[in-house]
């Protein structure tokens, strides 16, 4: 084992010293200095987020918001604190690489805080209608994206479609839209979970995937990145959005070796993950945002199976705004989303109940959902605020 681990240090030692082994960037570009560019410059923010081994990056230019990506169910706390911390309110739209719950799963939960928004996909998916499906329960509307496309952001800047250029029958990986985003003389590179298939067909393609920041393939699994693309590419900026402890071949030493010319960060090693910006001179800076503590004085003190609703108690001797606040069951993942303007008064307590509930007409607010506290098992509830924190859970009775 030890002689292994040697081995990988050398062999990084090496490709730091010779560019990055087939790739890994070009030394005379600085991703901190100024660069010229055409057209109007803009504030940029692009936050990789840390929703485990899965995918979610939120986008935001000006006061224009994008997801690319929404990670897993159970990973929407960090998307939603991810969104808090770039003070976004709304969402513009939705870019979904693919359908597998790693990139995918977070929408319903996306849609109960930001409300519907067009959602775009592959035009070339092997489960295409399963995922047009899941956009539309969600109350959103579906848009697929094919090579050749163009996704407006604001006047000027774009996500300009790569691929997918043709349907991969093998899997959807390898149908993952690929997207380039060009702003302020800056150029990211969102990969979602290209495969070799699909890197192939884009490199031979001829394709300018020449960029300053790539979000690494698939995690950064061992076919996730090709010589060729390594070499293409020529990232500064590489960023693996993982869990290694879930997926030991994620962030593989194959693929750092290939990229190791660029910075490259991992999202699992920061909090909510690693956040880039670029100034409207140009300039790249990194950073990695903690999380506000936890708020305090809510407390969920009723969950009930027998009808379907929750209450939240304020256990402060002051009124309590909890705008933007959720509920979430462990169970189906059913998210609840406080609106704007929420306010439970200094002891008092705010019942939330599911629209089929006897207990709907009398509740402060109802939960748009039928059912969601299952008759049979015990699920349990989870009160978060803004920032995802954690404040109360409590099981259902």
């Amino acid at each position: 084992m030890a002689k292994k681990r040697y081995a990988a240090l050398i062999l990084a030692i090496i490709c730091l010293a010779f560019a990055g082994c087939g790739g890994g960037g070009d030394k005379s570009r600085d991703p901190r200095a100024a660069v010229e560019f055409s057209g109007a410059p803009h504030e940029v923010s692009v936050f990789f987020v840390n929703v485990g081994k899965a995918d979610c990056a939120a986008v935001v230019i000006d006061s224009h918001a994008w997801l690319i990506d929404t990670g897993t169910e159970e990973s929407f706390p960090n998307m939603f604190a991810a969104l808090e911390t770039l003070g976004v309110n709304t969402l513009d739209g939705i870019l979904l690489t693919h359908g597998h719950n790693d990139h995918a799963g977070g929408l319903e939960a996306a849609a109960a805080r930001y409300g519907s928004v067009t959602v775009a996909y592959p035009e070339y998916l092997l489960d295409g209608q399963q995922l047009i499906a899941a956009i539309l329960s969600c109350g959103m509307s579906a848009k697929p994206v094919k090579a050749g496309d163009s996704i407006g952001i604001t006047e000027g800047v774009s996500f300009e479609v790569l691929a997918p250029q043709e349907l991969n029958a093998d899997g959807d990986n390898d149908n993952s839209a690929v997207v380039m985003l060009n702003v302020n003389g800056r150029r990211f590179l969102f990969t979602g979970d290209m495969q070799k298939a699909e890197d192939t067909l884009l490199v031979s393609s001829g394709a300018d995937i020449l960029c300053d920041v790539l979000k690494v393939p698939n995690h950064g699994n061992p076919d996730a990145v090709s010589e060729a693309f390594a070499k293409a590419a020529s990232p500064l900026i590489s960023v693996i959005s993982t869990d290694t402890s879930v997926d030991k071949n994620s962030a593989n030493r194959q693929v750092v070796a290939k990229l190791s010319g660029s910075e490259i960060y991992i999202t699992q090693e920061y909090a909510l993950g690693v956040l880039v910006t670029v100034s409207p001179r140009g300039e790249i800076a990194v950073s990695f945002p903690e999380r506000p503590e936890a708020a305090s004085g809510a407390e969920l003190t009723r969950v009930s199976k027998a009808d379907q609703s929750f209450t939240v108690t304020n256990t402060t001797g002051e009124s309590l705004d909890v705008s933007g606040w959720c509920v979430w069951s462990t169970k189906g993942f059913e998210v609840f989303c406080f609106p704007d303007g929420t306010v439970i008064p200094a002891g008092g307590e705010l019942t939330v109940a599911c629209r089929k509930s006897a207990a709907a007409d009398t509740a402060d607010l109802v939960w748009d959902r039928k059912k969601v506290w299952a008759d049979s098992k015990t699920d349990i509830a989870v009160l978060i605020d803004r920032y995802g924190n954690e404040i109360s859970r409590r099981a259902s009775e």
